[in-house]
C-alpha cells in the first residue's frame, strides 16, 4: 500500500512539474509576438504613409510614377544570351 501512494506521488508531481511549464511563458516567445506586433504596426504606418504621399502627387506626376514602375520592371527582367544557350546573364 505504501509503494502504491509512493508510486502515485511520484506521478503527480510529476506531472505538476510539467503542466507549470507549460503554463509559464518563456521569454523568447514573448519577445518574438513583441517583435510581430512592433513588425506589423510599422509596415501598417509605413503603407499609410505611403497611400497619403501618392494622394498628394499632382496628376501628372501619378502618371511619371506609374510609367517608371512599369519601366523599372522591364529593366529588372535578367538579361539572356543570345543563340541557342538561354542561360541568363547577371
Amino acid at each position: 500500500m505504501l509503494l502504491l501512494f509512493a508510486i502515485f506521488c511520484l506521478c503527480v508531481s510529476s506531472f505538476i512539474n510539467q503542466s507549470c511549464s507549460l503554463l509559464i511563458k518563456d521569454k523568447q516567445s514573448v519577445s518574438e509576438k513583441k517583435q510581430q506586433k512592433a513588425d506589423k504596426r510599422a509596415s501598417a504606418e509605413y503603407e499609410k504613409a505611403r497611400e497619403q504621399h501618392y494622394k498628394n502627387q499632382s496628376k501628372a506626376a501619378k502618371k511619371m510614377m506609374k510609367r517608371t514602375g512599369k519601366q523599372a520592371s522591364d529593366f529588372n527582367k535578367p538579361m539572356r544570351r543570345k543563340g541557342f544557350n538561354k542561360t541568363k546573364c547577371y
